[in-house]
C-alpha cells in the first residue's frame, strides 16, 4: 500500500486526530533511530493488523517506556544554574504625544 501524504495531511487537520498525530510523531522518531530495526517494525505491523494490544504487552511497554524516559533525562549537573542566568531585560517602548 502506497503512502498518501495528502490523505495523511488531511486526516491530521481533523479535530479528533490527536492520537494520530502522537503516533506519527513517535513513529517518525523511531524510524530515525537505528535501534528500531526490521523486527520491531514487523511487530508494529502485527499490532496494527491485530487491532489490539495484549494486556501483558501494554503493561511491559509502560514499564519499558518509563525506563526509556528516564534515560533521556538530562542529569542535573548538566543543567545551567538558573541563578547565574541573567533575567531578560524588559522591552521599553516610547509612547507620547509631540505636541
Amino acid at each position: 500500500m502506497k503512502l498518501s501524504t495528502n490523505e495523511l495531511l488531511l486526516a491530521l487537520r481533523a479535530p479528533n486526530s490527536g492520537w494520530l498525530a502522537a503516533l506519527v510523531c513517535a513513529l517518525e522518531e523511531a524510524l530515525l533511530d537505528p535501534d528500531f530495526g526490521e523486527s520491531q517494525r514487523r511487530l508494529v505491523h502485527q499490532l496494527l493488523d491485530h487491532g489490539a494490544v495484549p494486556a501483558a504487552a501494554a503493561s511491559a511497554a509502560n514499564e519499558r517506556l518509563s525506563k526509556f524516559e528516564q534515560s533521556l533525562e538530562v542529569p542535573p549537573a548538566l543543567l545551567p544554574d538558573l541563578d547565574d542566568v541573567p533575567a531578560p531585560r524588559p522591552k521599553l517602548t516610547l509612547c507620547g504625544n509631540a505636541a
